[in-house]
């Protein structure tokens, strides 16, 4: 086993491709079993999509995407949701080894780096998925009932989607990516802190070796942003263009807006809350070495009040002292970049801003 398979989990999705032969099927077409899950996703999304749903069209008249192409955005967030849950979860593993947790000279407790290994317990995803089933289940019986979901699609794609789709495809994609997303930005920052791990000041790019974890938290936030993206396109392009699509779906209510806009604050928030933590982290590293260099100079010198070159006792020692605390000085205390902080804050604004700018009937 690698150090990053280590550190990452096998995804509740994964299992249930796995269970179903996608893996074995991956293997026999390309060799290796690694393929098995988007086989496994993009097969079952193809049979709803384009069997049943194109059926609908041209046979019973029944609702389909070709009528209603805002109805793509659920399997292009799934598919997005599949990609970025497995991206993630190898980010994780990456950025762990990349700052050096099991490195020597950070004298890492074991039970701490232990705490590293998977994101998030296979326990609390598998009970993420049961819930989004029941929470879905309950939404859809509530809103639309069995009746009414047969007469806007038809018995075999309601079917296909309630006993397939949704519950083996869609729902533990989105609840598994839910819980990572939650985990990046709570459980991190958090198990960094434990670790009490400090800065490579050398690094080239001045985050203090901290730039993998920078990475995780922008990607996480980006997929997160783009999923909410596609839900708003899913639910609002009916609206937008209301004089050429026909959706058999309701139209979302000013409730909804505020649905949408408590999802880009719990976002918002919580980009926020790792980034806050991660720098309180970094600079208080930074801070701790400043002091250790300050002291040291101050006992090369006779009188630390007195800038004279006669008051330096050994050149030497206070020439290497003085280049490493250029170099702690220089190190930032965010895990970012000016570059990665101006596509955090466009990220930020553009979901919210469509959310507002679109009028829902009242």
């Amino acid at each position: 086993m690698s150090a990053e398979e280590k550190y990452r989990s096998t995804l509740v999705v994964e299992i249930i491709a796995q269970k179903a032969g996608f893996d074995t099927l991956s293997e026999q077409l390309f060799g290796s079993d690694s393929h098995g899950l988007y086989l496994f996703v993009c097969l079952g999304l193809f049979i709803e999509y384009a069997i049943f749903d194109v059926y609908n069209y041209f046979v019973t008249g029944k609702s389909s995407f070709i009528t209603s192409p805002n109805t793509l955005a659920i399997p292009a967030m799934t598919v997005l949701g599949v990609v970025g849950l497995r991206y993630l979860h190898h980010e994780y593993a990456s950025a762990v080894v990349g700052i050096g947790v099991e490195d020597e000279h950070m004298s890492v407790d074991q039970d701490v780096q232990d705490e590293f290994e998977g994101l998030v317990s296979f326990r609390l995803r598998l009970g993420a998925y049961v819930t989004g089933l029941i929470c879905y289940y309950a939404f859809v019986g509530s809103v639309f009932g069995a009746f009414g979901l047969i007469e806007i699609g038809g018995l075999g794609l309601v079917l296909y989607a309630q006993l397939v789709t949704f519950p083996l495809i869609i729902i533990p994609v989105l609840a598994e990516l839910t819980i990572s997303y939650v985990a990046i930005h709570i459980l991190v920052p958090r198990r960094l802190k434990k670790t009490d791990m400090g800065l490579f000041f050398y690094d080239p790019r001045n985050l203090g070796g901290f730039e993998p974890i920078g990475e995780l938290l922008k990607h996480s936030y980006y997929i997160y942003t783009a999923i909410l993206l596609l839900w708003f396109l899913q639910t609002h392009l009916p609206v937008i263009f209301s004089s050429v699509l026909n959706s058999p779906y309701p139209s979302p209510d000013p409730f909804f807006q505020v649905i949408l806009s408590a999802f880009w604050f719990v976002g918002v928030v919580s980009i926020g809350y790792s980034m806050y933590h991660v720098h309180s982290l970094m600079k208080s590293k930074k801070e701790e070495r400043v002091s250790t260099l300050e002291d040291e100079i101050k006992d090369i010198v006779e009188d630390p009040y007195d800038a004279t070159p006669t008051n330096i006792t050994d050149d030497e020692r206070y020439e290497n002292a003085q280049k490493n605390l250029e170099e702690v000085k220089q190190t930032k205390t965010y895990p970012t970049t000016f570059t990665m902080w101006s596509q955090i804050f466009l990220s930020v604004l553009l979901p919210q801003a469509l959310n507002m700018a679109v009028q829902l009937p009242q």
